[in-house]
């Protein structure tokens, strides 16, 4: 039998939690998906998916590091595609062309650039982070109050690495209190445990609310591994520890919106 996740990232988790509406605007509305991107030039361009009828929901979805290709959806359109037939409006930052060390800016440029396309919403917002997006999303979450961009109600970092702006340590102390926040982490991805153990401890050194973090475990099983990549993968053993966690938690914030 496999071990759900290492000692340290369990003696982590044990530490943080002893520590401690939505329409949209009238122009929103399409006859049928489309998608239209990138808007905006090199890392701070973004792809904007747009569901068919009235959206229920936005999700910003931050891609990981991983060269040319995945500054495209092409890694992660099945799920992209799977979120917009749910009634999301997905928008995908570029934030970079190639390696940069620097790309939360440029993430808030990308999607303060599809907000400008899509214009006043009031829409339940989930900020999906994927490897250096998990680390990303949180940050973005931190740092988007007072700054006209959409904050989230949620976030989901999925298989996060300990940063993703490496040029400082972001404050996450303005992430908003009442942030849901859900880390799923695949249990044969040391490196992903990693970046939960740091993620949490940057949490707790901010007084976060523990009572407000979801862990989630993706479980290999059969010829399934949930390893780092795991994630980009649209078989059904993978839309079930993946995808299946994320819907669960959109429809919580649709209920509550």
């Amino acid at each position: 039998m496999r071990a759900a996740l290492p000692p340290v990232v369990l003696a982590a988790l044990a530490a943080f939690l002893l520590a401690g509406c939505g329409g949209s605007g009238s122009d929103s509305t399409a006859a049928k998906p489309s998608v239209v991107g990138p808007i905006g030039n090199g890392g701070k361009g973004v792809w904007l998916f747009r569901p068919a009828g009235d959206p229920k929901r936005i999700v910003i979805f931050f891609h990981g590091q991983g060269g040319p290709e995945e500054t495209t959806p092409t890694n992660h359109r099945p799920w992209i595609d799977h979120l917009v037939r749910k009634g999301a409006i997905v928008l995908y930052p570029r934030y970079e062309t190639n390696y940069s060390r620097a790309v939360l800016g440029n993430a808030q440029a990308g999607v303060r650039k599809a907000m400008e396309s899509l214009g006043p919403q009031s829409l339940p917002v989930l900020a999906l982070g994927y490897s250096r997006g998990g680390a990303l999303a949180v940050e973005y979450a931190a740092a988007a109050p007072g700054r006209h961009l959409p904050v989230p109600d949620a976030v989901e970092s999925v298989n996060p690495v300990p940063f993703g702006e490496w040029t400082h340590v972001t404050n996450l102390r303005p992430l908003r209190r009442d942030t849901t926040l859900s880390m799923l982490v695949s249990q044969d991805d040391p490196q992903a445990t990693q970046g939960l153990t740091m993620l949490l401890t940057r949490l707790r050194r901010v007084d976060f609310p523990p009572e407000h973090v979801q862990l989630h475990v993706a479980r290999s099983h059969g010829s399934f591994t949930a390893d780092h990549v795991a994630p980009m993968s649209a078989l059904p053993a993978a839309r079930a520890a993946y995808w299946a966690p994320t819907d669960a938690l959109l429809a919580r914030l649709s209920r509550s919106s």
